[in-house]
């Protein structure tokens, strides 16, 4: 493993999420799509609600992870992409504005130049002090005051304008995230908001320009990314996710939180009609603890009641957005949290919204060595699509997300296609086959 990694060919992405650490290296194939040839997975440790609380516990799992992923592709792991989330996130918008006429006060061409001349002066928005800006993306041009552009380059003017989505993050906690890393022998390429990593593993073209809300609920956040006209704009981080109702039905219920996150998996229903009120299932003892009875009502309450909790915050996010009547596309649920049975009709009942499940799939190339055809693995291959979007189109202001073009559909065949149905998959316990507690 002394052989350099090949950044053209070989991307890699970290998701350091409260559940698990999961490395992935992917191989470009054609420049059409990625082919996973590294996997690496740990249960996490010293990380709550998407934060990392023990850089040693921490440092020790990603290492874990990371060197598991690079033993399975043979190759040795130099630069990482990383997704960044927590309550820490903020994100707000900006307008800035340059002058381009010439001498004579006449327009001129608008070139590449003045574009990336308002991109630097949005990352001198005014942010909290504590704070550094991570994403800068532009929103929409305006020329002249009077005539809006999606791509003003080759157009003429005399002055441009344009709003940003700014999203800072608590310097503090991206340098405990990057001491980690370090400490891990490898160094962050890309830090990257993980909502906005997962849209790209999830959402075509026809969803951003209809309008869309993507939630992707991990173990200790919920992450919100909402698009319309192909623009992103508007990104929430929810400090709420699937352990909070693992803990609420440990606590509820009186259980080992191994067997709270079991019944959760096996027997969770987000939204129950007709409750069975003497359903029963039996918790067998473990050393002196003694078999125990649990009430399937009180299991449905439970977790009821914290999902609700959870997409009442999201339904006030998309209200907060101003874009709750422009989402012809709805909502987009993905994530571990998301397979709890009956949620996409609790959604739906909470935002009056049409609502479907994510997978991520389309972009990746079939491999022998993992299916990672699973909503929990939503960020990770977003991480890798990141990267790999901006090596197809290298440009100067890698934040912007409108620039990370991946492979048309047109070029590819298929990819479209395989993508919606992905989509449109609705098998709820994929993941959940096994019947013992």
């Amino acid at each position: 493993m002394n052989m350099k990694l090949n950044k053209n060919k070989y991307f890699v992405g970290l998701d350091i999420g409260t559940s698990k650490i999961c490395a992935l290296i992917a191989e470009n194939i054609n420049n059409e799509k990625l082919k996973i040839i590294g996997f690496g997975e740990t249960e996490s440790e010293g990380v709550a609600e998407g934060m990392i609380q023990n850089l040693i516990k921490a440092t020790t799992k990603i290492k874990e992870a990371i060197s598991i992923a690079s033993e399975s592709a043979s190759l040795p792991i130099e630069y990482i992409n990383v997704g960044i989330a927590g309550k820490h996130i903020k994100s707000f918008s900006t307008h800035h504005s340059i002058n381009i006429q010439s001498n004579k006060n006449e327009p001129v061409e608008i070139l590449r130049n003045h574009v990336n001349e308002l991109q630097k002066r949005s990352k001198m928005a005014v942010i909290p002090t504590n704070h550094k800006i991570i994403h800068s993306m532009h929103q929409k041009f305006t020329i002249d005051e009077d005539h809006e552009s999606v791509e003003p380059v080759g157009e003429v003017g005399k002055k441009l304008e344009a709003d940003f989505h700014i999203i800072s993050a608590n310097k503090v906690d991206i340098g405990i995230m990057e001491k980690c890393i370090l400490r891990a022998n490898v160094k962050c390429k890309n830090l990257i908001l993980e909502p906005i990593a997962s849209s790209l593993a999830l959402l075509n073209d026809m969803d951003k320009e209809d309008g869309i809300c993507l939630v992707d609920i991990g173990g200790g956040t919920t992450d919100i990314s909402i698009f319309h006209d192909s623009i992103i704009r508007h990104t929430a981080v929810i400090p709420l996710g699937g352990d909070i109702v693992t803990q609420d039905i440990k606590e509820g219920l009186g259980l080992p939180r191994h067997h709270a996150e079991a019944l959760k998996i096996k027997f969770g229903k987000a939204l129950y009609v007709n409750r069975p009120l003497k359903e029963y299932v039996k918790i067998k003892g473990q050393g002196q603890r003694e078999d125990k009875k649990i009430l399937l009502d009180n299991l449905y309450k439970i977790i009821e009641a914290r999902m609700e909790e959870i997409f009442e915050k999201v339904h006030q996010e998309i209200l907060n957005s101003g874009m709750s009547e422009k989402l012809s596309a709805g909502i987009v649920i993905t994530g571990g949290g998301s397979q709890l049975m009956n949620l996409k009709q609790q959604v739906k009942y909470i935002t009056g919204l049409d609502v479907r499940k994510g997978y991520p799939s389309s972009f990746l190339a079939k491999s022998d060595l993992v299916n990672l055809e699973y909503p929990k693995y939503s960020t990770a291959v977003g991480l890798l699509l990141w990267d790999f979007a901006n090596n197809l189109n290298p440009i100067k202001e890698k934040d912007n997300y409108k620039s990370l073009n991946l492979p048309k559909a047109s070029q590819f065949g298929k990819m479209v296609t395989e993508k919606i149905k992905g989509l449109l998959k609705d098998d709820d316990l994929t993941e959940f086959k096994n019947d013992n507690i």
